[in-house]
């Protein structure tokens, strides 16, 4: 029994000492996994801003294209207008030549191209907004990764502050000279007993 005894104490010793190293390395660890774990948020925000902002150029050119191809039905919806006035002119017994078959042939012509060029515009205008919105985007996402940054070297500063104040622990004080190691008192003494000052 005595032997039980003796080995349960040593076990408990060893772990008691073995518990501040423990606690070291467990604050060193959480400090490192929190600022790992702050910068892959970081990144991953990156990675998402620039793939919506990827996202956001596709959109811009596929605007472009849609204006396009919208620009270019309505100028041949205009030739299809003015070819159907001439024929109609022509059934009539009029003429190419006829004044106001010419002046609704540049009517019609004059509209098909006020309309292309309004469903360009609009088409262009989309896709600078979506442009703009992706530089927007893809800042956002620089931001957070400098946040990320940030927040990782924070957390790294607090962790060895923490490592700091357990190996280096400053002396509690307080006003009426009860507390910790050295009370006021105490460092008063200290001061004046030291250097004759007082005496």
């Amino acid at each position: 029994m005595a032997e039980l005894a003796v080995l349960a104490t040593a076990a408990a010793s060893a772990a008691a000492s073995a518990a501040p190293t423990l606690a070291t390395v467990a604050t060193i660890a959480g400090t490192g996994i929190s600022a790992l774990g702050a910068i892959q948020q970081g990144k991953a925000a990156k990675s998402a801003a620039n793939f919506k902002a990827a996202q956001e150029q596709m959109q811009a050119q596929e605007s472009r294209a849609a204006a396009q191809r919208s620009a270019l039905e309505r100028r041949r919806e205009g030739d299809f207008a003015q070819s159907r006035l001439q024929a109609r002119a022509a059934a009539s017994g009029g003429s190419a030549d006829d004044p106001t078959a010419i002046e609704l042939g540049e009517s019609i012509a004059a509209r098909s191209e006020y309309g292309a060029l309004t469903d360009v515009y609009r088409g262009e205008n989309r896709a600078r907004g979506l442009e703009d919105q992706a530089v927007a985007t893809r800042m956002s996402g620089d931001a957070a990764m400098k946040g990320a940054m940030f927040s990782a070297a924070g957390t790294i500063l607090k962790g060895a502050g923490s490592m700091y104040d357990r190996f280096n622990p400053t002396p509690s004080v307080s006003a009426s000279g009860q507390g910790g190691p050295l009370a006021i008192n105490d460092i008063g003494r200290r001061y004046y007993g030291d250097y004759g000052v007082g005496r």
